[in-house]
Parts: C-alpha cells; structure tokens; sequence
C-alpha cells in the first residue's frame, strides 16, 4: 500500500512538472504590457484585447489607482507587432479595442507602459479608425503609385536631360557648376528619403547609385 502511495505521488508530481512546463511553453513569447486610462469601465480580467476585428490578448488584471486605472495585458506571440508605441485604445464595455490606422510606431517591448490618449482626436480615432481604414488604404496607394513612377527609366531620362545641361552650366562658371550640381543632389536626397520612409529602401540605394555616377560623369 505504501509502495503504492509512493507510486501514486510520483505520478501526480510529474504531471504537475509537464503541466507547468506545458504552460510555459505556451506563454512564452507573449509580450506583457500595461495600458494606462483615465477609467478603465467595465473591463475585467480575461476580457480580449482585440484588433482589426481579431483577439490579439487577454486582458491579465485591472489595477484601481488614486486618479486612473492600470490594465495589463498579455499579446499573443502571434501579434506581438499589432501593438505598437502609438497604438490607439478604447474600452468597448468588456473588449479592449486597439487600432493603428495611423500608427508609426515600433512593436512594443515587453513589460511597456503606455498612456491611452483621451483627447478629443485619439479617442474618436481609437473606436472608429477602422471606418476610415479604407481611405487611408487608398491615400496610402496612391502614395505608393506615385512613388512606382520612378522606376529606372524615368530616373535614367531625367539624369540625361540634365547631363546635357551640363556645358551650359560650366560656360557659366564654376561657381554656376557647383549651384546646379548642388540642387540636383540635394533633389536626389529628397528622393532617396522619400523612398526610404516608404519602405522603398532597394529603389532609395538605386538612386543613389545612378545619381553618384551622374555626377562622377559631370565631374570629369
């Protein structure tokens, strides 16, 4: 019997060791962080943290301060990049709702602190931006189009046609040379930055390229 016992107790501590090595496996790679409001409402513990329309979290604690309410929160590993620096967040009665319609911003680190933003602007954004996200899709598209028309070709006739410019520019001295010089490459910078910001980096280091033998032909 008590062999038995013995038996039994080993047993109940290895499924207690599987058990919590299950768990944490699980919640490894979930980024914790906490979410600042003025009042956090009806939320609770276990309520979803919710993005686009998909639950992204769970809400872990809400925490009662003197003048505001901290909420922490656990994000899936899944979409640990659909919170970021500048995420918006509204309290829908039991959801924590997030939106980056016009984030920026890094992925959070785990164990952040943010502040929701209450100000007139934040807060209508935070629980309707995604009732303008098909505008900002389009303007975003637009963007990107107008940035697409700067393919190889059309850099290639532009940096032409201001080569030709280039005796005209020497006859007018060298003082002249350099002024030209100076505003097509600061045109090209302003190029190479868009394209950059618009997560063009490969067509930004073409630019510079074409334009840095551009102008090692209009030095010689």
């Amino acid at each position: 019997m008590a062999t038995m016992m013995r038996k039994l107790l080993v047993l109940v501590v290895i499924v207690a060791v599987v058990w919590f090595g299950a768990r944490a496996l699980v919640h490894r790679g979930e980024v914790k962080a906490t979410v600042v409001f003025d009042r956090a409402g009806a939320l609770r513990k276990g309520d979803p943290v919710v993005a686009d329309g998909k639950t992204i979290g769970v809400v872990r604690k809400v925490t009662h301060l003197d003048d505001s309410d901290a909420v922490s929160i656990a994000i899936d590993r899944d979409h640990r990049r659909d919170v970021v620096s500048d995420s918006l967040f509204a309290i829908r009665g039991h959801e924590l709702a997030v939106t980056n319609t016009f984030a920026v911003g890094s992925p959070i680190a785990d164990g952040a602190v943010l502040r929701a933003r209450t100000d007139g602007v934040s807060a209508w954004l935070a629980k309707h931006g995604a009732a303008v996200q098909p505008l900002i899709a389009k303007l975003k598209k637009a963007a990107d189009d107008e940035i697409d028309k700067l393919d190889q070709k059309h850099i290639d006739d532009e940096l032409a046609d201001l080569k030709s410019k280039v005796p005209e520019w020497k006859a007018e001295g060298a003082d002249a040379l350099d002024h030209h010089v100076d505003r097509v490459r600061k045109q090209a910078a302003r190029i190479e930055d868009d394209l950059r910001r618009s997560n063009h980096a490969e067509e930004a280091k073409k630019i510079k390229e074409k334009f840095d033998k551009w102008l090692d032909e209009v030095q010689r």
